[in-house]
């Protein structure tokens, strides 16, 4: 689910938090989707006659590629996904939890098979309005043995294209020892700094978020879900008060991506 990490990364790593009038990060903050720095793990998927299986994905699951929907297992956002071929270059994959269509993704194989593109709509934003997030990868190796359709293969992600507007951009206010974070999509919370985990309004994992200030232009920020951390970020606003870099860590992946956003 959004294979390549962005909507997932987005939703957590700047779901920091915020500024009062007076601190470094008030304001609104825009991602900057050119000066992402992203991951070198590749994202590796099998699929043939029988199925399609995420090999890589940090808890690997697998479904008959027969357009039905069928129960998976040990997923933080889904818990039921459909595969369906669209042509012998496309498939999409429609994924429900708890009978609810939350995500679909409609996944494109280049005629030279070296190139994949992935468009990811996020049906279960908080406010009810579809975020669309889109990206590019490039083929660095072989599909697993057994895989038969061209999107079998490890894949590298090399860019992530501009979706929809509410992806891209964060509001936050800190006031006092309590900071606030609402995104386009309609996620929020407010948190106390150095206080307990805080639970993501409108997450439909249920992930919380727990926040301590490192410095007088730095926070950290520890997410999970279930009670498990699967998310460390750290995020920095720079000197001239307008650029915010964001460090963000898949414990589960163990993979780092970076962000630049600016200030509105």
């Amino acid at each position: 689910m959004r294979q390549f990490g962005l909507a997932v990364v987005l939703a957590t790593t700047i779901i920091p938090a915020a500024a009062s009038a007076q601190s470094v990060f008030d304001g609104k903050w825009r991602v900057d989707l050119g000066a992402v720095k992203i991951p070198k793990r590749p994202w590796v998927v099998s699929m043939n006659r029988d199925g399609y299986r995420c090999v890589s994905c940090s808890t690997p699951w697998g479904v008959a590629a027969d357009g039905s929907f069928h129960a998976v297992s040990g997923q933080d956002y889904f818990d039921a996904a459909a595969v369906k071929r669209i042509d012998p270059r496309t498939i999409e994959i429609h994924y429900r939890k708890g009978g609810r269509l939350v995500e679909t993704d409609r996944i494109s194989i280049s005629a030279d098979g070296r190139t994949l593109t992935s468009r990811d709509t996020d049906h279960a934003t908080a406010n009810g309005q579809p975020a669309i997030y889109r990206s590019t990868a490039r083929r660095i190796g072989a599909a697993p043995a057994g895989s038969t359709h061209p999107v079998g293969g490890s894949w590298q992600t090399t860019s992530f294209d501009k979706g929809s507007e509410n992806t891209l951009t964060v509001t936050m206010k800190l006031e006092g020892d309590r900071f606030s974070f609402a995104d386009g999509t309609g996620q929020h919370y407010t948190a106390t700094l150095g206080g307990p985990a805080v639970p993501v309004e409108g997450d439909i994992a249920k992930r919380t978020v727990k926040a301590v200030r490192l410095g007088a232009r730095q926070l950290q920020l520890d997410s999970a879900v279930g009670g498990a951390a699967d998310s460390h970020m750290v995020v920095t606003i720079a000197p001239d008060g307008r650029t915010m870099n964001v460090a963000s860590t898949n414990l589960k992946l163990k993979t780092t991506t970076n962000f630049v956003a600016y200030k509105q």
